[in-house]
């Protein structure tokens, strides 16, 4: 187990490679400027982690680990089924807002992941997926939504949320995108055919 120094160190590098390789993307971020920017020395880099190719990829766990345990930490089992799904659409849009850089180099580097690192990401992804498909079943429950494949309501649901704030990595778009999120959540519980007499 890591002492805090330890950890802490290896934190420094990773926020400093977010930025590098957000900058000047995989291939001409230099080991160097990661060091100099997290200021320790390019050996204590190679401590942490064996290669470039391996800080990269921590670098993606480490930001995913942290905002899957943010979804899960802030989330109320209190709330409503509705109530918890806008709570992560707004987790969301909150944590591509703050953390940027690391979406941007999600978007476009993903070619320097190995076989394992994108086995995980899928492992991942199939973790946020039945997360969301268990709040619909409990909706589904409760009575708050009628009876439907939740595994398809889920990906719907993951789609949006991409769709929505991917723009929000390439510009400053934050305030359309929170706006979009009621309307967007709206479509996805009531859909699109207008009820009679309307």
């Amino acid at each position: 187990m890591d002492r805090p120094a330890e950890k802490d160190k290896r934190i420094k590098i990773i926020r400093a490679a977010v930025k590098v390789f957000s900058r000047k993307g995989f291939h001409e971020a230099r080991v160097e400027e990661i060091a100099q920017l997290a200021d320790v020395g390019k050996g204590t880099v190679y401590e942490y982690f064996s290669s470039k190719t391996e800080l990269f990829q921590e670098m993606f766990k480490a930001g995913i680990r942290f905002y899957l345990d943010s979804l899960i930490d802030d989330i109320s089992p209190d709330l409503s089924s509705k109530e918890k799904l806008s709570r992560i659409a707004l987790l969301h849009l909150r944590f591509v807002s703050n953390y940027k850089d690391l979406a941007k180099v999600t978007m476009t580097e993903h070619t320097y992941f190995n076989e394992d690192f994108r086995k995980w990401m899928w492992e991942y992804r199939a973790r946020k997926l039945e997360m969301l498909k268990r709040i619909i079943d409990e909706g589904i429950d409760r009575g708050e939504f009628r009876k439907i494949d939740s595994r398809a309501v889920a990906l719907v649901f993951m789609g949006a949320l991409g769709a929505m704030f991917s723009p929000l990595i390439f510009s400053e778009e934050h305030e359309n995108a929170k706006a979009l999120i009621e309307p967007a959540l709206d479509i996805i519980m009531n859909g699109l055919i207008a009820p009679e007499g309307q």
